[in-house]
């Protein structure tokens, strides 16, 4: 950075559970003395809907960010929404500011998806460390963490049952040899890594005059980004839906005679680690939501699932309602004068405080256990 100015963020993990405190230290390093509007550190939650829009033989991207969830904490200066500007002076020298931050119990999952012809979706957290040098220039020191979002058990069980039916027109040799209907069902909607979704195919060829051979399954992601029509400037907002490469795919054995009816269960083996997620299912501009396909015939049914990065036996986390299409992550905009932390020791720029005006920050508390390594729950955790 320029100015002499130089910020610095550790964090004491780098993955975070909804609910989590997320603690750590930043440190400024001031080489001479320089002037400034205010210095703060802040942690924050954004969402980035990107949709590339295909108008009158253009091809450009949209996009539309959203901070869902902002903290900040004044060390010196000025408040955000104080309209005064006049600086203060820093002296030269090290300061060190341990802080802790009190995540809120309903945050989207960390999220990286792109597509060149449609668009994408992202959703970052970070704690900045930065200070205001004048209204627009700023020197900021960052660190970028991961928010993993487990689901109760419990609400994995209660889950309902998903199912879907599509009839198939049969030919051979182009002409009509009667009609086929399948039907798959799931005993559930919602599951998570490591789990294993067991399925069930029903066939009715009994309208059909032909066999029928072979369905194919395969479950992929998708994600919808939405960008308002404010920020588009096209009525209505556009939209855009990413598809994953398929997670897993499987051919099922199976041939059904013309006047009967047979069924076959199917299984899929989810992974330790769920590439994209797709609880919680929604962000601010984005939805997401797994398919498990079934083809039969050039025909196909779609099921909508949801999984989630790790289920939690002891059932600790809030739970993001599926169905509720109007659910959003909870909403954080606040301001605190810094406070050291309980058993933390800063060494502040003692000649600065922090603006009488702001309340001091509540002890954070966490409210979940703290993640772990890749944020995998185990028994012991």
């Amino acid at each position: 950075m320029g100015n002499h100015l130089t910020a610095q963020v550790r964090l004491e993990h780098e993955v975070y559970y909804p609910g989590n405190v997320v603690r750590g230290e930043a440190t400024i390093k001031v080489d001479k003395p320089l002037k400034c509007i205010a210095a703060r550190i802040m942690c924050r939650g954004f969402e980035r809907a990107v949709v590339v829009n295909h108008s009158n033989e253009m091809i450009y991207n949209v996009f539309e960010d959203t901070v869902f969830y902002k903290e900040t904490l004044t060390l010196f200066g000025h408040t955000t929404k104080d309209p005064d500007a006049s600086p203060v002076e820093i002296p030269p020298g090290v300061y060190t500011y341990p802080f802790a931050f009190q995540l809120p119990m309903h945050l989207p999952e960390s999220l990286h998806t792109a597509n060149w012809t449609s668009g994408g979706a992202e959703v970052k957290y970070q704690v900045i460390a930065y200070a205001k040098l004048d209204k627009d220039l700023v020197d900021e020191g960052h660190h970028d963490f991961q928010v993993v979002v487990p689901i109760n058990k419990r609400d994995i069980v209660a889950s309902p049952p998903v199912d879907a039916t599509a009839t198939v027109k049969l030919t051979k040799f182009f002409m009509d040899k009667g009609a086929c209907d399948f039907t798959v069902s799931l005993p559930r909607s919602i599951y998570a890594a490591d789990d294993t979704i067991e399925g069930e195919i029903v066939i009715d060829n009994t309208n059909g005059r032909i066999a029928v051979k072979n369905p194919n399954v395969s479950l992929r992601a998708t994600c919808e980004s939405h960008v308002t029509e404010r920020q588009s400037c096209v009525p209505g907002g556009i939209r855009a839906v990413s598809v994953a490469k398929p997670l897993a795919t499987q051919h099922v054995p199976l041939s059904v005679k013309p006047g009967f009816t047979n069924n076959l269960q199917f299984k899929i083996k989810l992974p330790h680690t769920v590439p994209h997620p797709s609880y919680p299912a929604r962000g601010c501009h984005i939805t997401q939501v797994h398919h498990v396909i079934v083809g039969l015939e050039g025909r196909q049914v779609q099921l909508p699932i949801h999984i989630a990065h790790c289920a939690d036996e002891e059932n600790r986390f809030a739970y993001c309602p599926i169905e509720d299409v109007a659910h959003k992550p909870d909403f954080r905009d606040v301001e605190h004068a810094y406070t050291e932390p309980t058993g933390y020791a800063a060494s502040p720029c003692e000649v600065l405080k922090p603006p009488a005006s702001l309340r001091p920050q509540h002890t954070p508390t966490a409210k979940t256990p703290q993640a772990v390594g890749n944020g995998q729950l185990h028994a012991d955790h």
